[in-house]
């Protein structure tokens, strides 16, 4: 007969076990911890990104806040992916990683996703009607070889674009390049006037493999998608034109000395661009956020300035258009026991309220289908442009930003660095891509 003693020693198991679980574990804390909170209890959620922007995250946050008071989030935040993935990979092997972490469609989503929760499933749960919302699309990108949903996709963007300096052109009596031979002429009569040529971070690996994917579509759309996977070689044609073009690229002098040796962020941007030392830099469909008025130009240089995007010009054979793909998603992490309240900052990021405020910074292109971008009432003409091309190019593109192997999109980036500073040849630089596409495990 089951007693009330037993019943009684039965209760106090499971709460022993309940705490015990609420102490280890993402996060930590305890056991009030594993629900939505409460005012004098809330919940805290450890979130790990490269993205949002400081001042983006500002608004973003706040507006949550406003939603969700008792769900309480301590982030971290590189703007460099390279140092991210070193302290995701390095906590998460010893299970100590974050509730939340931010992946980019491609390799990190094969990469971590070993150490996410299934998405589809948390989702299923707590986000009712997501998937008539959510992007088809996007949601592939996000789902492993495996067939696991690893993150929820919160936002889109691709490459390759230009942000240029109408303002500054315009003093220099320059026109703004609409084919690649104007673009290397504008940058001549710019240098010769004391501005630097277009600032590239090149010491980026993550910029230069967006560049060659992009590239080696305009002479074979598609092939680099079957080199990497095995049923094509980089040593074919295609690759052959595409450094070829990269290395005229270099010899035409569209980028400044030392590009090799200069970071994204906050060298090209911040120091070149948004300190008005040139009127060209290369970049992805995310950086249209500056053609507004916005926290981050605000105190530099150009805050006064007309900036506008284009697409970078057609180099190769063919113009293939953009590429494109999830620039963030968001994964739970398995261990986490605050799953309940990471997922209503997913919803908020996703579907709700936090999805239009990012989407409006124009940080990226929107996941879910009835979100658009509001832009402010003193938005120029230039940027009313731009924001219509970057939204036309990114919906119309079927050209995927990312490769799938980190060790591959690393040695292409390597072998592009090399190239640029006469370290390698081309066929040399393709056999060694080669080489390491071959050692991959598939």
């Amino acid at each position: 007969m089951f007693t009330m003693k037993k019943a009684i020693a039965a209760i106090g198991a499971i709460a022993m076990s309940a705490g015990l679980l609420a102490g280890c574990g993402a996060g930590g804390g305890d056991s009030a911890d594993a629900g939505l909170g409460t005012k004098d209890d809330p919940v805290e959620l450890t979130f790990w990104t490269w993205q949002p922007t400081d001042a983006q995250w500002k608004t973003i946050y706040a507006a949550f806040q406003k939603k969700y008071p008792n769900i309480k989030i301590k982030w971290w935040r590189t703007s460099e992916i390279a140092d991210y993935q070193k302290k995701l990979q390095t906590s998460m092997a010893g299970g100590e990683g974050p509730d939340v972490f931010g992946l980019q469609a491609g390799s990190l989503v094969e990469q971590y996703g070993r150490f996410a929760e299934d998405m589809k499933s948390l989702a299923d749960k707590d986000m009712s009607g997501w998937d008539s919302k959510v992007s088809e699309g996007a949601v592939a990108q996000v789902t492993d070889k495996d067939g696991k949903m690893v993150a929820m996709p919160t936002i889109t963007s691709g490459s390759e674009y230009i942000l240029y300096n109408k303002t500054l052109l315009d003093e220099n009596g320059v026109k703004v390049p609409t084919t690649y031979d104007e673009l290397v002429s504008a940058n001549k009569e710019l240098t010769s006037k004391g501005l630097m040529p277009m600032a590239l971070g090149a010491k980026d690996g993550w910029h230069l493999d967006d560049i060659f994917v992009w590239l080696s579509n305009q002479y074979g759309e598609g092939d680099v998608y079957k080199a990497a996977a095995g049923k094509a070689k980089f040593t074919d044609p295609t690759f052959v034109k595409t450094m070829k073009a990269w290395k005229q690229m270099i010899d035409d002098g569209l980028f400044q000395d030392g590009a090799v040796g200069t970071a994204t962020y906050p060298d090209a941007r911040d120091n070149y661009f948004y300190a008005r030392k040139t009127a060209f830099f290369p970049t992805g469909s995310w950086h249209v956020t500056a053609t507004i008025p916005n926290d981050e130009t605000k105190g530099t240089a150009v805050e006064k300035d007309e900036i506008g995007m284009m697409e970078f010009p057609q180099v190769g054979d063919k113009d293939a258009g953009p590429t494109t793909g999830v620039d963030f998603a968001l994964a739970v992490n398995k261990d986490s026991k605050k799953k309940a309240a990471a997922m209503k900052f997913i919803e908020f990021m996703t579907t709700g309220e936090g999805q239009q405020e990012w989407v409006d910074t124009l940080q990226g292109s929107p996941v879910d289908k009835d979100v658009t971008a509001k832009l402010p009432d003193d938005a120029s003409e230039t940027a009313k442009q731009s924001v219509e091309l970057v939204t036309k190019g990114q919906a119309a593109s079927k050209l995927e930003r990312k490769l799938t192997s980190q060790e591959l999109n690393d040695e292409i980036g390597v072998q592009m660095q090399n190239i640029y500073t006469g370290d390698a040849t081309v066929d040399s630089a393709l056999k060694a891509i080669q080489q390491v596409n071959e050692g991959l495990d598939r």
